[in-house]
């Protein structure tokens, strides 16, 4: 399954999951104002009053100020073959099948490349924090040459990642972040839930399967899983123990 397709699904899904989560928690107000979150495997995302998109070699800009009528404001050829977008804070992290790139949004109309850390040939979504991005390589006929993992980067330094730690694991998809627990989804090998309070020495706590996992999001107490056959919710108010709550097929 390629993943632009993969991300233009789990959007479309995340949507409806992030519906039926607003009607079912006492927190979710009709006021809510939220914009939403989306996946380690997305190819367009909002910040602020901007939307970055990506495609196979190109990253756009879009202006937001007047909703009703977005503005294209950006468009950058880039000279490798993109996968992924994922924000945080002042910066948008680009997975590619050839390494992690990092961009600078603080002038929020023209991104801006400050860093890169190159791999061997690969499929690479991407989630981060203040000092590590998280990385998941899937060597294989479609993906490239690489080892099968979780790679792990210090970004203390944020125009020179660091990779610090690799995990192999078997067949690595997307991936989410909840303060210190990581999951990543492993197809039909299940859900690794990970410690990383030590973040280059993370620990296995549990793996679910309950499905074939592809994408996750951790959000407002909940970590929505797109799997093979649709969605499943689980409860992570406490967040290395992850509580299924309900399946949703396709």
């Amino acid at each position: 399954m390629k993943i632009k397709l993969i991300a233009f699904t789990t959007i479309l899904l995340i949507s409806t999951c992030i519906v039926f989560i607003s009607c079912t928690k006492e927190s979710a107000m009709a006021s809510n104002t939220s914009a939403g979150k989306g996946g380690s495997l997305t190819r367009f995302t909002i910040t602020g009053n901007f939307l970055y998109a990506v495609d196979n070699h190109f990253l756009y800009a879009y202006s937001l100020i007047n909703p009703s009528k977005p503005e294209k404001v950006y468009t950058s050829p880039l000279n490798f073959d993109i996968e992924t977008i994922y924000p945080y804070n002042n910066y948008l992290f680009l997975g590619t099948k050839t390494g992690l790139y990092i961009y600078s949004i603080d002038t929020a109309s023209k991104p801006r490349l400050i860093g890169e850390a190159k791999h061997a040939r690969s499929c690479d979504p991407v989630v981060a924090n203040d000092s590590v991005a998280f990385v998941t390589l899937k060597g294989s006929n479609n993906c490239g040459p690489a080892i099968s993992g979780l790679y792990i980067h210090d970004i203390k330094n944020i125009t020179q990642p660091i990779l610090k730690k690799t995990v192999e694991l078997p067949n690595p998809v997307g991936l989410g972040l909840q303060d210190s627990i990581l999951y990543v989804c492993c197809g039909n090998a299940g859900l690794k839930v990970f410690n990383v309070n030590n973040p280059y020495s993370p620990g296995l706590i549990s793996t679910q399967s309950d499905g074939v996992y592809i994408d996750v999001i951790p959000y407002n107490g909940t970590l929505i899983c797109f799997v093979e056959d649709g969605i499943i919710l689980y409860d992570i108010t406490k967040p290395a123990i992850p509580l299924m709550v309900k399946k949703i097929t396709n």
